[in-house]
């Protein structure tokens, strides 16, 4: 097994046909489950150390920061976590170093004076295309073996398995 985790479980799993019924539905959305999670764990820690080597900037800030970038008008602490599908205390965490580092801007909401509306400054754009010029050759050079309708029909999959997920499963699970 490589260090970054193996594609092809069956290689170590020797005992996984006495929990999967091979061939059966719960095999396949375990196979599923089991290659997004690791997919997605790998693309994270690739990113997130190449980003950082290169910029200085930890995916929690990059990522705050492209959730800024892309809104067209500031935005709530409350409506900011739900984006980043954070908790409100590690965001608060995350938008206090980039207030220290002049990479973003809080004011208080004149609408409700209990929350605070977060902006990215132009400095914050800055970093945010040199993130952008750094991410963007890596997602391409990830992605370049897939098709534009694989890229399209992929995303619309897990849209759909996202907003299953969005909400809390049934307790009784």
């Amino acid at each position: 097994m490589n260090p970054q985790g193996e594609l092809d479980f069956r290689d170590w799993a020797a005992r996984f046909d006495e929990f999967y019924e091979p061939g059966s539905r719960s095999e396949k959305e375990f196979r599923l489950t089991i290659k997004l999670v690791m997919a997605a764990r790998r693309w994270t820690t690739q990113a997130d150390e190449y980003v950082q080597r290169k910029t200085g900037h930890t995916r929690a800030r990059w990522q705050t920061l492209s959730a800024l970038a892309f809104s067209e008008a500031p935005v709530a602490t409350l409506e900011l976590a739900r984006r980043l599908a954070i908790r409100w205390p590690t965001l608060i965490r995350i938008l206090k170093e980039l207030d220290e580092a002049g990479l973003i801007s809080r004011r208080t909401d004149p609408a409700d004076q209990r929350s605070r509306l977060v902006s990215i400054t132009p400095e914050g754009r800055r970093v945010m295309l040199r993130v952008q010029d750094v991410l963007d050759p890596l997602r391409s050079s990830a992605l370049a073996g897939f098709s534009d309708e694989e890229l399209v029909r992929t995303e619309a999959i897990l849209t759909r398995l996202f907003k299953v997920l969005a909400h809390d499963l049934p307790a009784e699970l």
